[in-house]
């Protein structure tokens, strides 16, 4: 349980140049404690995936999210794509 309370409230994005401030929101974990092996696909363009777990002071979290000592331990991320160049033929 505590494992999910520290993965709690994910968020992923898809960036083009890894700025935070200009992506593309793919996922957001809403207020319940998420499984511990997710599957989700984003279909968004992108160079980067990045991967955002906030806590913000004064902000009251559902119960289950553990607020201290928070960090994520990804085992396996695997993004699929394709990238086309110039295709006139």
């Amino acid at each position: 349980m505590r494992q999910r309370g520290r993965f709690a409230g994910y968020s992923i994005y898809a960036s083009k140049d890894g700025n935070i401030s200009k992506n593309c929101l793919c996922y957001k974990n809403g207020s319940q404690l998420p499984f511990l092996n997710v599957t989700e696909a984003c279909v968004k363009s992108g160079r980067y995936i990045i991967i955002y777990n906030e806590r913000l002071d004064a902000v009251t979290y559902p119960s289950g999210y553990e607020l201290e000592t928070v960090f994520m331990e990804l085992c396996e991320v695997i993004v699929y794509g394709m990238t086309f160049g110039d295709l006139s033929v």
